[in-house]
């Protein structure tokens, strides 16, 4: 399915039917079958499927009790909750010299849920899984705008309710759901800027939107500036396709890079470098007042010194370190951090679908398939690089969610059912089953619930 005729308009947000792999024609969607029939016939779901904000909506309802629920557990800080609680809490109580080990956003955002709900366990956490239902929410609206498919957007978010990694990292008080947050709502912006059909100063909004909330992941944790190389290649790219277009690239690519053309450079530049320098640079503000120092470039160098510092000379622990090249293959749980260990439905029926997004984009130039590697590429391949001593298998976690869209993004144009049943479900099932299995551990419930799907060996 492509996402913009040849004459270079771009989508609006209003579902499409898939085409059929077999006949080429449109396949009407479960529950729009009847769509002739007047608005009194169609079924509230059938309705509700028409929406894609409000299916968004409630992926983001239902996810949140799923975090929320035993999120007290344990009751004490655990794994690396003992550097960002404290730090966490200079923005409560205020200190002379706190210690810098990451940007500061995070740890503000996590200093909400301790003001609210108190220095307690579930005021570490629960502002990271409300960040992490938000999380969900940017997931499928992105998958929906990249993709115009209410199914496979469905999918995707579904696949990262079941991903162990999704569930883990939001429940726990440390940078990743807040760097998440931030990450998936740019894509939510930057890929609507290129496909819906929008005024150009809208377009120019929302471009510039994804700069300022790709400078806030930044400043949630540092390595949200890979996401950012991806959106200066995809974008000057595209411009260099609408100034010189290539003999493969097909219509929907024309009509990207018609787009990229109508914001023009000097916007494109905005978006890119100074919007998420100006949003970057602004979450140190508030940590100065909180500490009593200046907000000045000279304290803003000495902060950046000391978190380059810290990570870049503080050994960690070898037990609880895997190597990157390790991470898609590992099945064995990190004890330590919720028994976290990847859904392989996801990771690897994710590797597979990379390989054919990969395969289709080499065959004919496509940008959901260009645009789900490239950011792959950059998320996973960039710990081959890092000045860091020690890397962990949890750094796996943006990578492995791109994983779950690119699983929709390779079935847009495969058969919708294999013997009868559709893909879309039996992936899903998979995927429950594995989460559920897991679930105890993750979830840190007592015996004799901790075992009721048998114990890690």
């Amino acid at each position: 399915m492509q996402n913009s005729v040849a004459d270079g308009r771009t989508a609006t947000l209003e579902p499409q039917a898939r085409l059929s792999p077999a006949t080429g024609s449109p396949a009407i969607p479960a529950g729009l079958a009847g769509s002739s029939a007047s608005s009194r016939d169609v079924s509230v779901p059938a309705r509700i499927y028409r929406h894609p904000i409000a299916i968004a909506i409630i992926f983001g309802l239902v996810a949140l009790p799923l975090l929320l629920f035993g999120i007290s557990t344990p009751p004490m800080m655990f794994y690396d909750e003992g550097y960002f609680v404290p730090e966490a809490k200079v923005f409560v109580h205020g200190a002379q010299d706190p210690p810098q080990q990451k940007p500061p956003l995070g740890k503000l955002l996590l200093s909400l849920g301790i003001r609210a709900f108190g220095d307690n366990a579930f005021g570490w956490r629960v502002a990271g899984a409300v960040c992490g239902a938000l999380a969900l929410v940017a997931v499928f609206l992105w998958t929906y705008v990249l993709l115009r498919d209410t199914q496979l957007a469905c999918l995707a978010a579904g696949l990262t309710v079941f991903n162990n990694f999704w569930f883990v990292m939001s429940r726990i008080g440390m940078m990743d759901a807040f760097l998440m947050l931030f990450l998936t709502w740019s894509l939510v912006a930057f890929t609507a800027s290129l496909v819906l059909d929008l005024s150009v100063g809208r377009r120019r909004f929302l471009f510039c939107s994804s700069g300022v909330l790709l400078g806030l992941a930044g400043a949630c944790k540092w390595n949200a500036i890979d996401t950012l190389a991806v959106f200066v290649v995809v974008t000057f790219g595209l411009l260099w396709v609408a100034h010189r277009p290539t003999a493969n690239a097909n219509s929907s690519l024309l009509g990207y890079a018609d787009k990229i053309r109508q914001i023009g450079v000097p916007v494109l530049l905005l978006g890119l470098i100074v919007a998420p320098i100006a949003s970057y640079s602004l979450s140190y503000w508030p940590l100065c007042i909180a500490i009593h120092r200046p907000f000045n470039v000279h304290e803003l160098i000495a902060m950046h010194i000391s978190i380059w510092h810290f990570n870049t000379t503080t050994i960690s622990n070898r037990a609880i370190t895997l190597p990157w090249y390790v991470w898609p293959f590992n099945l064995n749980p990190q004890r330590a951090l919720s028994y976290l260990v990847a859904n392989p439905v996801v990771g690897w029926g994710g590797l597979a679908a990379m390989a054919i997004c990969v395969w289709r984009f080499c065959k004919a130039i496509t940008f959901q398939e260009g645009f789900v590697f490239l950011l792959f590429a950059a998320n996973y391949l960039q710990w081959a690089v890092t000045p860091e001593k020690g890397v962990f298998y949890y750094y796996y976690y943006p990578s492995l969610l791109i994983l779950g869209v690119a699983i929709a993004v390779a079935l847009r144009s495969l058969p919708d059912r294999v013997f009868g049943v559709r893909i879309t479900l039996l992936l899903l099932i998979a995927a429950a089953t594995y989460f559920v299995r897991c679930y105890p551990q993750m979830a840190q419930l007592q015996a004799p619930w901790d075992c009721a799907f048998g114990c890690w060996p």
